[in-house]
């Protein structure tokens, strides 16, 4: 075969200069439309790259459901192979659980309270995800029946039979991930903790098969989101389309987000005989402990497409909290035997009272801030970090050698109970800071206008259940008694409940038009426990996702 003899480069007997001088006599040899004409196609491939780069860091799409599949198998079916799944549940197994009306006043009460925001949202937003509770019209987010799905277990430990039978009801024929009110992105993380978590939980509560078999049904397109280089599943999610999306205005994804879906996979795994869900679950666990930490403590934003985390901001509260959560309910899920799990929790204990735990003055209150940079400390806690002394208590119920786990834990507890008691309404802001400056005249508990929302949220009651059940002491209850009259009196409107907008005024709250279905799911569900003289959920054999939907611990 014949070649150009100026276009020659033979490496084994020229010099790298002569090669290069080759290309240069070639280069030279052609006509000016031909050199026009190789430039331009180098600029366009250029181009194609910068394109095709930029879309992938701010617009991820996996448009091809069988693309997606394809790679998943290709990249995963090795290393699935190898994995044998234990402990996966028997039909035999899953068996209903039964609960009694309740006869203590204090339960009759928030059972009460229970019936009340369904009545409103069965009257007004049936089917719709949640209720605009003064305006008395329904709003959409997921377009999958919300309020249904993460209500129906807190229905049925409620022993609300009539309710819950319309609820599971409309689940059976009227649950449909293909409907057009679907074709929309939303949050991986939300679907994940609300409509999964709510679907695996009444199925362990009941033992019906429909709820299983929707929970497989939108397990497989959750699923498509966990397929990027890292394992962290992407941001968002078309449900409908099955098109996976980071969000539009980064391409990372929140901590929290990312970090607070294993509970969800592992158990679809386990109930369904189908290893996938656990799989993606166990690769995702494998990123996030092999990132370096700063004493256990992590940024609030990661890359699905490079596993690392991004930015210095660490917080207990939004886009943190859960993550740390998770590390140890994944922990007591597994039957205390993947060390890892307590090893990075523990770990970020550490790193709290190393780098957030903090004393406000002058009433010497303990709080957890956040970290701005490494070296840049605020004085700022969200409500949303009222889970931690609830999640520091549990743990120590299994090491009660670790004294100091309690200890914070009571501090805590009664810091977020500050929050509620200083403010006039007895309801706490969305955020507070804290005077660190024992020779300031401010109050120890600061309240700023942007703050002073209450969005009915459950962090401070779920901490006084595991306080109550751990340690037996009644201040607990009276405290979340004091609080749910509270709640009873600034955001019971005449059909429903409302988040308000200033906890401040107690004359004028100010309603926000917007009952969320975690109200039903988590803070009455909490409220329900708080005051059950016993505990209906051992902490032994049962484990609450972050939307307060139990699920079992098994032993591995």
């Amino acid at each position: 075969m014949k070649q150009d003899n100026n276009f020659i480069i033979n490496f084994d007997n020229k010099s790298h200069s002569s090669a290069k001088f080759s290309i240069y006599r070639y280069w030279r040899h052609l006509h000016r439309q031909q050199r026009a004409f190789i430039i331009a196609i180098g600029l366009l491939c250029v181009w194609i790259y910068v394109g095709y780069y930029k879309n992938s860091l701010n617009s991820i799409e996996y448009t091809s459901d069988e693309y997606q599949r394809e790679k998943i198998n290709k990249e995963k079916e090795t290393w699935r192979n190898k994995q044998h799944l234990k402990n996966q549940l028997s039909k035999s197994q899953i068996k209903k659980q039964y609960f009694s009306t309740p006869t203590n006043a204090h339960r009759i009460a928030v059972r009460d309270a229970m019936k009340h925001a369904w009545k409103a949202y069965r009257t007004y937003a049936w089917g719709y995800d949640e209720l605009q509770s003064i305006s008395k019209t329904p709003s959409t987010w997921f377009g999958l029946g919300l309020t249904i799905i993460d209500s129906i277990d807190t229905l049925y430990i409620m022993n609300m039979t009539e309710e819950y039978r319309e609820a599971r009801e409309w689940i059976e024929k009227s649950f449909d991930l293909d409907s057009d009110s679907v074709d929309k992105y939303n949050s991986h993380f939300e679907v994940t903790i609300r409509i999964l978590g709510g679907l695996l939980s009444i199925y362990h509560l009941t033992a019906d098969e429909i709820f299983l078999k929707r929970a497989i049904e939108l397990g497989d397109r959750l699923l498509l989101n966990f397929n990027t280089p890292s394992g962290l599943p992407l941001a968002q999610i078309n449900i409908k389309r099955k098109k996976p999306s980071a969000y539009r205005w980064t391409s990372d994804s929140a901590t929290a987000e990312v970090g607070t879906v294993q509970l969800e996979m592992r158990d679809l795994s386990r109930v369904s005989n189908d290893k996938k869900y656990e799989n993606a679950a166990d690769k995702l666990v494998a990123t996030l402990h092999n990132q370096s930490k700063y004493d256990g403590l992590v940024p609030i934003f990661i890359s699905p497409l490079t596993g690392q985390f991004s930015g210095e901001v660490v917080s207990f509260g939004a886009r943190g909290d859960s993550y740390y959560e998770y590390l140890l309910k994944q922990w007591l899920q597994t039957g205390r035997k993947r060390s890892l799990f307590w090893d990075d929790w523990i770990e970020s204990i550490e790193g709290v009272r190393k780098h957030l735990w903090r004393v406000a003055y002058p009433e010497k209150f303990y709080f957890v801030g956040e970290l701005m940079s490494m070296s840049t400390f605020s004085p700022k806690m969200d409500h949303l970090a009222c889970f931690l002394p609830g999640n520091m208590a549990f743990g120590w119920s299994f090491r009660s050698d670790l004294s100091y786990l309690l200890d914070m834990a009571k501090e805590l507890t009664k810091t977020c109970y500050q929050m509620y008691v200083k403010q006039s309404t007895g309801l706490s802001p969305e955020i507070a800071y804290f005077n660190i400056d024992s020779n300031s005249n401010e109050s120890t508990i600061i309240v700023r206008a942007n703050d002073i929302h209450n969005l009915l949220r459950p962090e401070f009651i779920e901490s006084l259940y595991y306080m109550y059940h751990l340690t037996g002491d009644k201040i607990y209850q009276e405290w979340g008694w004091n609080v749910f009259q509270s709640f009873e009196k600034y955001t019971r409107q005449t059909d429903g409940y409302s988040s308000i907008n200033d906890v401040r005024n107690k004359e004028n709250v100010r309603p926000r038009d917007k009952m969320e279905s975690y109200f039903l799911a988590e803070t009455l569900k909490y409220f329900y426990l708080l005051f059950d003289a016993t505990n209906l959920f051992p902490f032994d054999q049962w484990v609450f996702n972050t939307e307060a939907h139990p699920l079992p611990i098994y032993n591995d």
